[in-house]
């Protein structure tokens, strides 16, 4: 989407959308075009001008910017603070498991996410049926870990959260899998993304006239 596009989506939005009479077709082929950095502000509030917004927003955050969401599970092998060693055997490959989009359940009320079968670094791969029958990489491991959420592969556009689901094998393919209550995922995500870059750094004692704000970029 232009710069351009986008302050025409925005004029639209705050203009036009309480008392719209724009026909449906033409708000939804709106919405689809606006940027994954303008998802916060369709989620947050143009979600909430009406119900026909609620129902348009959700469409599109369930075929154009919930596919781009990922949840990565940090998974060292020793306690960060103590250093004690929490879980023996194999270390994780990059001591971590990414878990991406895989659709929806059949009543679209839940988001899959999926685990790769094979965790590689360099040339060594391990599957993660194998990682998992030796205790490696269990499904009390996974659930004691700290989940970050993120979309695109960029992980620094995430956050560290709770995430509202239930993670469960999946026998066939070999793989974990995480269901997600996604517009619960959306609403804490884009919640907590604001609360952080809220929060200002004051500047150092002594130092004048440079106060840094934190990154709100969605």
């Amino acid at each position: 989407m232009t710069s351009e596009t986008s302050n025409q989506a925005g004029t639209l939005f705050a203009v036009c959308a309480p008392t719209s009479i724009l026909p449906v077709e033409l708000w939804l082929h709106i919405l689809e075009r606006a940027s994954i950095y303008e998802a916060s502000h369709l989620w947050t509030a143009v979600r909430h001008v009406s119900r026909k917004f609620k129902d348009l927003v959700e469409r599109v955050f369930a075929s154009i910017y919930l596919p781009m969401f990922a949840i990565t599970l940090s998974l060292p092998r020793r306690d960060p603070t103590s250093g004690a060693l929490l879980w023996p055997g194999a270390p994780i490959p990059r001591a971590q498991l990414s878990m991406s989009f895989d659709g929806l359940n059949a009543d679209e009320s839940f988001a899959l996410f999926r685990s790769p079968s094979v965790l590689k670094e360099g040339t060594n791969a391990t599957s993660v049926e194998e990682l998992k029958n030796t205790s490696v990489l269990p499904l009390e491991r996974l659930q004691a870990a700290t989940a970050w959420v993120h979309f695109t592969r960029n992980q620094l556009t995430g956050i560290a959260m709770r995430v509202p689901g239930y993670l469960s094998w999946d026998e066939e393919r070999k793989t974990w899998v995480w269901s997600v209550k996604w517009k619960d995922l959306m609403t804490q995500f884009y919640a907590s993304r604001k609360q952080k870059s809220s929060v200002q750094v004051q500047p150092s004692k002594g130092v004048t006239g440079r106060t840094r704000f934190s990154n709100n970029c969605t």
